[in-house]
């Protein structure tokens, strides 16, 4: 069987992108024949790595996987018109290389966002003869429109018509959420063209140990508490710098935010402004240091906006917090996320625009109030019971295969 997956983000780009990279890998090594159709590197500091520096079009393979890259107009993540006119810039750019892969596919896999890819991946299936399935990791531009990044207007609109057009054109859609799937539902595709495949997280997070990274950082005697991830729009991170000012009586409390974002240089100016010592924003870091930096940590710290597509997220980082084994602290009152943390053992939730429970929070788990350690097995134990990735790449595969 030959599949085609288009996703505009893969490695060596860094983030959720992991999760179809992951996934084809298990395809591949079940005995499919997988391609995928992507961009040329960038995201998210809109650097161009300089192997791929000055190509329309590469191959190469990873794994046992077909990649073709595509050149789009590099954007970083401070960039969203940029970054707009570059799903643009795929979408043309990736039609024109797909002439020159001569594969004839059995199945065509678009991944959204951006709803440019499944514009591409119609397309294709239409060459191709073959399936066309839909991947929604989030709803476009209902998402942007709710968190506050796109504003309504006629453009929202179209591509809101469109994408809606093309779930109900698929003969497949895979979302990455129960919330997505009901969403789905309500607008009228049929549960039984729909399967739910979570992100799941691999063994690198639920063996990994801290591997010396609170001795590099010099965070031997802190109490830490972290975030990984995008610094967006989507996130009131306000809320948690005010908690750190609100605990500067506490020094052995330290905040560390690991990532970069829209949101990056707004946070070091409050940081500044504020005169703060116990926080640090450390920027983008390995891939594969991640797990050590959430092993390292005491609490780990997750927030969203507080409105109605929120409840639908699931950010993939979650497995990730889980399965390190560490108490995972939530600025939002309800979600799909919440919920999850609920069933595996009890969730920590504040309003994301108190930073007054979170600060309590905080100093409970601090003080033990809370065992930071027993909440946290019991959140390991959960994904290692139900959230292994190779479990959700098997369900992935079984359901591609019977299409």
């Amino acid at each position: 069987m030959k599949i085609l997956i288009l996703t505009q983000h893969f490695p060596p780009e860094k983030g959720a992108v992991r999760r179809l990279y992951e996934f084809a890998r298990y395809f591949v090594q079940n005995g499919l024949d997988v391609s995928v159709m992507t961009a040329i590197p960038n995201y998210p500091d809109g650097i161009v790595p300089p192997a791929y520096r000055g190509k329309f079009f590469c191959a190469e393979e990873m794994d046992g996987i077909k990649v073709y890259r595509s050149w789009v107009l590099p954007a970083s993540n401070s960039q969203p018109t940029k970054r707009m006119v570059g799903f643009i810039t795929f979408l043309i750019t990736t039609l024109i290389n797909s002439f020159r892969v001569k594969t004839k596919f059995d199945l065509v896999l678009a991944s959204t966002p951006p709803v440019t890819t499944p514009v591409v991946g119609w397309l294709l299936s239409k060459i191709n003869r073959c399936p066309f399935v839909i991947e929604v990791r989030d709803l476009q531009p209902e998402s942007g429109e709710e968190f506050g990044n796109l504003n309504q207007s006629l453009f929202t609109r179209t591509v809101r018509r469109i994408i809606h057009a093309l779930y109900h054109k698929a003969d497949r859609i895979v979302s990455v959420t129960d919330g997505i799937s009901t969403y789905l539902e309500a607008i009228g595709i049929p549960r039984t063209r729909m399967a739910t495949i979570k992100s799941g997280v691999g063994r690198e997070f639920i063996n990994a140990d801290s591997n010396g990274i609170r001795g590099k950082f010099g965070w031997d005697e802190k109490f830490l508490v972290l975030y990984s991830g995008t610094l967006g729009w989507v996130r009131p991170f306000e809320t948690v710098i005010e908690a750190a000012r609100q605990l500067v009586d506490q020094p052995d409390i330290h905040f560390v935010f690991l990532g970069d974002g829209q949101k990056k240089s707004a946070l070091e100016n409050m940081v500044r402004d504020y005169g703060l010592k116990n926080v640090s924003l450390i920027g983008m870091q390995p891939l594969e240091n991640i797990p050590y930096f959430l092993k390292a940590a005491d609490v780990l710290l997750e927030c969203l906006k507080e409105v109605s597509v929120a409840k639908m997220a699931f950010p993939s980082k979650m497995f990730e917090y889980m399965a390190s084994g560490r108490p995972v602290v939530f600025g939002s009152r309800k979600g799909e996320a919440i919920d999850e943390l609920r069933l595996a053992g009890g969730a920590l939730t504040y309003p994301s625009d108190s930073p007054e429970e979170l600060r309590d929070l905080i100093l409970k788990l601090k003080n033990g109030t809370i065992d930071r350690e027993e909440l946290g097995g019991k959140y390991r134990d959960h994904i290692v019971a139900h959230h292994q990735r190779e479990s959700w790449a098997q369900q992935y595969l079984t359901f591609l295969k019977h299409i």
